[in-house]
């Protein structure tokens, strides 16, 4: 039987530790209005050095890699079977620090990212219930946008069960806007303003509620 995408990711992976192959970047379409969908698409390309830091407020444009609205993490009966079956997990998941990265990426609606890391994405994708969806989530590391995430240049937020409207950046920390759905999730890559190990994140709905949101090296 052909293995599906997800799979193939899985094997090279596990052989070579790194994730995917770089050159050339991924097509999507950058935005700052409420609704993602409305933007032209146009062509990004990875910047070759470090923006310069802001002082003053600023909205940040970003990049809807890819999208599924409707999508819901799997029950947790389906999550524990999966892991179960899973050779990455058969030893360890009840250890740190697998033990708290599983816990973060299947409670938090926000989790930011400032590598691509060795894991290539796989322990975000299984811990979170990501996997459900795998083949998704690859266009976003297609060409050289794994580097530009692991150069500091670029990154990354997957945002569950709401809808991005704005990302500004204001006093060292970046604004995220967001409508609740219910359902769905986004991943965003936007341009980075500064160069923390942990993403300066504080996450509000337009009524002034705050999002909780995970983040950190991981």
């Amino acid at each position: 039987m052909a293995m599906n995408q997800y799979q193939r990711w899985s094997v090279i992976s596990g052989l070579l530790g790194l994730g995917v192959a770089v050159g050339g970047c991924p097509q999507g379409y950058w935005t700052a209005a409420a609704d993602t969908k409305q933007a032209a698409p146009t062509a990004q390309t990875a910047a070759v050095s470090k923006p310069a830091a802001h002082s003053e407020q600023q909205v940040i444009a970003y990049e809807v890699c890819s999208e599924v609205p409707g999508w819901e993490r799997p029950s947790l009966e389906t999550q524990q079977q999966e892991l179960a079956t899973n050779p990455r997990y058969l030893e360890g998941l009840d250890q740190e620090p697998l033990s708290s990265l599983s816990e973060k990426f299947w409670t938090q609606p926000v989790i930011t990212f400032t590598t691509y890391g060795l894991s290539a994405r796989m322990e975000p994708i299984n811990l979170s219930g990501v996997w459900t969806i795998a083949d998704e989530v690859w266009s976003c590391y297609e060409g050289d946008r794994p580097d530009a995430i692991n150069q500091g240049l670029f990154a990354e937020l997957w945002v569950i069960g709401h809808r991005v409207v704005s990302i500004e950046w204001s006093q060292g920390q970046y604004l995220l806007t967001v409508v609740p759905t219910g359902s769905g999730i986004q991943f965003i890559q936007f341009e980075r303003q500064e160069a923390d190990a942990s993403l300066p994140l504080v996450v509000m709905t337009g009524d002034g509620q705050t999002v909780s949101a995970a983040s950190g090296d991981w």
